[in-house]
């Protein structure tokens, strides 16, 4: 996936991309950056490691940013996510009937959309956290300029 985006035609001069375990040790220094992005990732980690990886590696006054996936449990989920149908119809139609770019791995979600609001928000006080279609979720925190998780 960074290969696909390094290639991306409006890559901006100061954006870089790294390809490291963000679940290891000192594979990348702590509050160092002032964006950290998380694109279908952690869902395929222990979601509760993942998550307090990626806020430990966002700088004071940075923003973290999870795009993610979660589990369709109660009937209002299912009727929510029923409404993604049509989009998810039209972007396969656009795709040539592909679930994602070639090479990307896909895995089932296990958390419920309430696990993953519930857990987001004890982790990251103060995060939003918004319901997109196509069965994912956004979730956007600063971290404060002094303290935080």
């Amino acid at each position: 996936m960074i290969e696909l985006a390094r290639g991306h035609a409006r890559v901006p001069g100061n954006v870089t991309y790294l390809e490291a375990d963000h679940l290891a040790d000192g594979a990348l220094p702590e509050r160092a950056y002032d964006f950290v992005s998380a694109v279908a990732v952690v869902h395929h980690a222990p979601f509760e490691e993942a998550v307090t990886r990626l806020a430990r590696l966002t700088a004071p006054g940075g923003r973290l940013v999870i795009v993610g996936m979660a589990a369709n449990r109660t009937p209002l989920d299912w009727l929510i996510s029923a409404c993604g149908v049509p989009a998810s119809l039209l972007h396969a139609r656009r795709n040539g009937g592909k679930r994602g770019p070639v090479g990307m791995p896909m895995e089932d979600v296990h958390m419920s959309w309430a696990e993953v609001r519930r857990v987001l928000r004890r982790l990251l006080p103060g995060c939003t956290l918004r319901r997109t279609l196509l069965w994912r979720y956004v979730m956007v925190w600063d971290r404060p300029r002094e303290g935080g998780p």
